[in-house]
């Protein structure tokens, strides 16, 4: 009996949730009376429409960039190292959409709900995941924080991801806490000016731990 090993389950949910979607897509599709909402406004209001199926093809081109970026990767070593936190990455993305895709869903069964507060939840846990994986991850040119200087140095880049991976996981509380605390619209703005504050931060960091460190001290 075949048994993957355990790094490799998250590889295979993220596969089998993009499968999941696909699935979906084509059970849904008689169903539906037209097209389905992708864009929705300020005021958490629908104004701009899709194919149904839309997710579910972006949810298989996202798996097929994580399948190619280990296989184009200037760090291939470092990479290989967090291979598991990766492909757990990948699978937060992949259920992020998944969720997305159900909650475009609901308005062709009838189902009438405050878009950006329920929006809030599933973007808040992405980043609160996103966040506890970030001090996994190692130097590389496709994924974590990216900035010249924690590019040019191992001791920056596991700082900097430290420090990131705190802000993201406050970033992703305070974006549970707007879908509770703030109507329509201002939640997703409330999302948007604390992620942007976030990384914004984070890319300051980065710079000041560089400076500190001295180029000729930085590996």
């Amino acid at each position: 009996m075949f048994i993957p090993k355990m790094q490799a389950f998250p590889k295979i949910l993220a596969f089998a949730i993009a499968i999941l979607a696909m699935l979906v897509s084509f059970a849904v599709y008689p169903l539906l009376s037209g097209s389905v909402p992708v864009h929705w406004n300020a005021a958490g209001q629908a104004d701009g429409y899709g194919e149904p199926w839309m997710a579910a093809l972006i949810m298989a081109l996202v798996l097929l960039l994580f399948v190619t970026i280990p296989k184009i990767a200037v760090f291939k070593k470092n990479m290989k190292s967090f291979e598991k936190q990766y492909w757990l990455l990948g699978l937060v993305i992949e259920l992020f959409f998944l969720m997305f895709y159900a909650i475009t869903l609901l308005p062709n069964f009838g189902v009438e709900t405050g878009f950006s507060q329920l929006f809030s939840l599933p973007l808040g846990f992405m980043f609160i995941a996103i966040g506890l994986l970030m001090p996994s991850f190692k130097r590389n040119f496709f994924v974590g924080i990216r900035t010249p200087w924690t590019i040019a140095s191992d001791k920056v880049w596991n700082k900097t991801h430290k420090f990131g991976g705190t802000l993201f996981v406050a970033a992703g509380i305070v974006s549970l806490a707007t879908a509770f605390l703030l109507p329509g619209g201002q939640s997703v703005l409330a999302i948007v000016a604390v992620v942007l504050a976030a990384a914004l931060a984070a890319v300051a960091y980065s710079y000041f731990e560089f400076r500190k460190g001295g180029k000729n001290k930085l590996r």
